[in-house]
């Protein structure tokens, strides 16, 4: 599959000139004029590397590196700066930001191909490992897990598809519509949809479905959050058989915000949910055990967990990032 690059340059002939030869080195490019529709065509192409002029009028190259960074959708997307010498300036407030590089005007149009292929190895490395890792992580027995996209689920543990008396395989094609036996189901595909669209960050519904092995049906509930999967819009979420539990499944409550944990509780529960061990994490932070005890403690009771895995679950839910 092709890598797509997202060029956005005003100089018509520098830009004409770049999406032409590395079209010619087999990139998908797309391109913008400035600032304002280079943010627009990023949002809806998420490409896997974006080239960018700082000084372009209305929204300039730095300005535009913000509101990227601002979006879940866009904020892993690596960046590098085409620049011009007098720049210096910018191009350090753009590297503060967290911009991959910067490319010099005028270049040779190899330096930028070296530039793109070190950029686009380098992102293609980090987001094996952090799939690896995402993957680890919500792997977990304990509850129904699903990933879904526009048109399908991207994954499924083994506990969300035994929900339905199925496989995890099974699921490769499979979508929502496939599985809701609740009528009428489009309120629910349309409350999926929205949230994948960015309308709300997450989506909160029941839904009526048949256990394929039992023949029976089976109420369960879903709770999902907004994410970047493989450079795309995607929902993450937990499910959970009500028929199996006597209790609805457990939702946090605004008193659950995450402004209430302190800076080393989040890392704490990032460890955590990484599956660190209590000695691993005060080898990590350096501090003792017993205070990470201490800050266990406080995240259990803050957060209303239980153990582990509802910790797991909140991150999950409020968004937290867990991945190193």
């Amino acid at each position: 599959m092709k890598k797509k690059i997202l060029i956005i340059e005003d100089d018509t002939v520098l830009r004409e000139n770049m999406t032409d030869f590395l079209k010619m080195e087999g990139y998908d490019i797309v391109t913008a004029d400035n600032g304002i529709a280079g943010a627009s065509v990023a949002i809806k192409e998420i490409p896997d590397l974006i080239l960018c002029d700082i000084m372009m009028p209305g929204m300039d190259g730095l300005e535009l590196f913000k509101t990227l960074q601002q979006l879940k959708t866009t904020s892993a997307i690596p960046l590098i700066f085409v620049t011009a010498k007098s720049e210096h300036d910018d191009v350090r407030a753009g590297m503060q930001l967290g911009a991959e590089d910067y490319i010099t005007k005028p270049f040779d149009m190899h330096e930028l191909l070296h530039a793109v292929k070190v950029r686009i190895e380098k992102q293609g490395r980090f987001q094996k490992s952090y799939e690896e890792k995402f993957y680890a992580l919500i792997d977990n027995p304990l509850m129904g897990v699903f990933i879904y996209s526009e048109t399908k689920f991207e994954y499924v543990n083994d506990t969300f598809a035994k929900m339905f008396g199925l496989k995890a395989c099974n699921f490769e094609n499979m979508c929502f519509d496939d599985i809701i036996e609740s009528k009428p189901s489009e309120q629910l595909i349309d409350k999926l949809k929205r949230a994948l669209k960015g309308i709300q960050e997450n989506v909160e519904f029941e839904f009526e479905a048949l256990n394929k092995e039992t023949d029976k049906n089976i109420n369960i509930h879903i709770y999902a959050n907004l994410i970047s999967f493989k450079g795309a819009p995607a929902l993450i979420g937990n499910a959970v058989s009500i028929t199996e539990n006597e209790n609805k499944p457990k939702t946090f409550k605004a008193k659950d915000n995450t402004d209430d944990l302190s800076k080393r509780e989040l890392d704490i529960l990032r460890a955590v949910c990484l599956g660190h061990t209590t000695g691993e994490i005060a080898e990590e932070k350096n501090i003792s055990v017993r205070t990470v005890d201490t800050h266990r403690a406080r995240l259990l009771e803050k957060t209303g967990s239980k153990n582990t895995a509802e910790l797991v679950l909140y991150a999950i839910r409020k968004g937290i990032s867990v991945i190193e």
